[in-house]
């Protein structure tokens, strides 16, 4: 539940970056938005400030800048979870389908999103979600300092208004505490995120690369980890910093040819 920048690759999920992508049009929408809410969060923090040095005739008509930004903030973050954000994720599963299975599912394309060599199959369709599983687990690792940092100032803010604010100002604290809650909440939710994800991926390494078995029941079982990993994509909405993974990019990659390379060694 969160206005963070989006999920591996595309901020989606994969490991270079495609010659072809279509469905990663469709994340710049949910990415824009995610930078206004950014623009949102300073805004709050700078307009809290103010509003406590300025006269009391000043600061109400600040008050209420403050409700209409938090206010928008909420508004573009549901618009985000439930249309753009929803819209490129489906789009983004379709296609993990389509490029597993050999099948068209889509008249969206992609041209070397899923790095690796396997023939379709569950096999390929679990290991595709491994790919996405162990840039994700990695990107939401290394954004966590970040957002920590952002509910500590949330809650430097939230005592500073409620410090300072005097009786009449109790919009003012009700707006703080609401739009703090929002930002600390963002935090919450990419620990447990992060904490889900080395979880799935822990767990599907054993599966595929430490004991690579082909039968009956371990499709059943990559079936049902494709499923929990989506379900934890789709419950939290977390978007994965761009700026991050084009950092990590070249390093993660070396790490997933290696991987892969063992899983597809097992799979021969």
């Amino acid at each position: 539940m969160s206005c963070i920048d989006r999920n591996k690759k595309s901020i989606s999920g994969g490991l270079v970056l495609s010659n072809r992508d279509d469905i990663n049009d469709l994340y710049n929408y949910s990415e824009s938005l995610g930078k206004w809410c950014s623009i949102l969060f300073w805004f709050n923090v700078i307009i809290s400030l103010g509003t406590l040095l300025l006269n009391s005739n000043i600061r109400n008509f600040f008050v209420l800048i403050q409700i209409i930004g938090g206010a928008l903030y909420i508004v573009l973050k549901s618009i985000d979870d439930g249309l753009f954000w929803y819209n490129a994720e489906s789009a983004r599963r379709k296609n993990n389908i389509q490029k597993a299975f050999g099948i068209i599912f889509s008249e969206m394309e992609t041209d070397g999103y899923y790095n690796n060599s396997l023939k379709p199959s569950v096999t390929k369709y679990a290991v595709n979600t491994l790919e996405s599983n162990f840039f994700s687990k990695y990107i939401a690792g290394k954004m966590l300092i970040k957002s920590a940092l952002k509910s500590i100032l949330a809650v430097v803010m939230m005592v500073i208004v409620g410090w300072y604010a005097s009786n009449q100002d109790v919009l003012l604290i009700i707006v703080q505490v609401v739009f703090s809650v929002y930002i600390i909440e963002d935090t919450v939710m990419l620990s447990i995120y992060k904490t889900k994800m080395d979880k799935l991926y822990d767990e599907a390494f054993t599966e595929l690369v430490t004991l690579g078995r082909e039968s009956k029941k371990s499709e059943i079982w990559m079936l049902s980890y494709v499923v929990e990993y989506e379900a934890v994509k789709a419950h939290y909405k977390i978007r994965l910093d761009s700026t991050l993974f084009n950092k990590y990019n070249p390093e993660l990659s070396k790490k997933w040819e290696a991987i892969e390379t063992k899983i597809s060694n097992k799979n021969v």
